[in-house]
């Protein structure tokens, strides 16, 4: 939603709903199954000959379907700014069926003395509409203080979860990160591996409510200090962060971001006074990469 902010309760930093500044115009990972109200742990799994329609050629839950490359000259565009999001929105008039997205974990230059942090995450149903009660993330923080930055994997479902949900997994600077969220049943999916170091968390959440008409790819300066005083945290300074397979399952076929079948909005993160604090960069020709660049706290 390019409105109001809306954040769920909580002490810690908080991945949240955007807020707007102004706007212009493969299946489970293996025979263990994820538990359905908690997390399910795999440790190096063995690499396997990956299947050519495959989404992601890493281990995160899309499966595999026909598959579409490349972004399109037609798809409608939109550029927006916010003040806690950067990165890019699918908004279609369907529901996605899986979202997957792939990174690098930054070094984080921390500042000296006090807080800031960063988020980085896929999700679905972030920017539905001024209606919109349900969001489903999963991604990795960075979080400093006094100078020294811890870097975590978490997940979140609003309206269920109050803030953010550890997933038990440390995650270290420069390792590779792969995502998804995947519709089963009348549930999602949601899968983080460290490709590093082989490690998986995923997780089996109810999420009744979830219109799925959005998919997300962002980078996010979380809400912090909620329920009390909520404010959007100072950036942690992070130089670039890659976003690679960034693809979403719809009607049984894979596009990236640039696919037609859905309208892209470009997201910049600014202050209320319009001070660019992060900027994505135009798509890659695959239409399914793009790199977010830091400029401010």
């Amino acid at each position: 939603m390019l409105g109001g902010l809306l954040v769920a309760c909580g002490s810690s930093p908080q991945p949240s709903v955007p807020a707007a500044s102004s706007v212009a115009s493969a299946g489970p990972l293996s025979s263990s199954q994820p538990s359905g109200n908690g997390i399910a742990t795999f440790s190096s799994p063995s690499p396997a000959p990956t299947p050519v329609a495959t989404p992601v050629a890493l281990h995160a839950g899309c499966p595999a379907t026909t598959r579409k490359d490349a972004s399109s000259s037609h798809q409608r565009g939109i550029f927006a700014a916010t003040t806690n999001w950067s990165g890019y929105v699918a908004r279609s008039t369907r529901a996605f069926s899986c979202i997957q997205g792939s990174w690098t974990q930054p070094t984080v230059s921390c500042p000296a003395n006090g807080s800031a942090s960063v988020a980085i995450w896929i999700g679905l149903d972030g920017e539905s509409g001024p209606s919109r009660t349900t969001l489903e993330q999963i991604g990795t923080n960075t979080d400093c203080k006094n100078g020294r930055g811890v870097s975590f994997a978490w997940f979140e479902v609003l309206p269920h979860d109050r803030f953010e949900q550890s997933l038990g997994l440390d995650i270290a600077p420069g390792d590779r990160i792969a995502a998804s969220i995947a519709l089963v049943g009348k549930s999602l999916h949601l899968v983080l591996e460290d490709v590093t170091s082989g490690l998986v968390r995923d997780t089996l959440q109810k999420a009744p409510g979830a219109r799925r008409l959005t998919a997300e790819w962002v980078v996010e300066a979380p809400t912090v200090g909620c329920p009390s005083d909520c404010q959007v945290a100072l950036l942690a300074a992070f130089s670039t962060i890659n976003f690679r397979s960034a693809r979403a399952i719809l009607a049984g076929i894979t596009g990236p971001i640039g696919d037609l079948r859905w309208t892209r909005v470009r997201l910049t993160l600014e202050s209320r006074s319009g001070l660019i604090k992060a900027k994505p960069g135009t798509l890659g020709a695959d239409g399914a990469s793009f790199a977010v660049i830091w400029h401010h706290r």
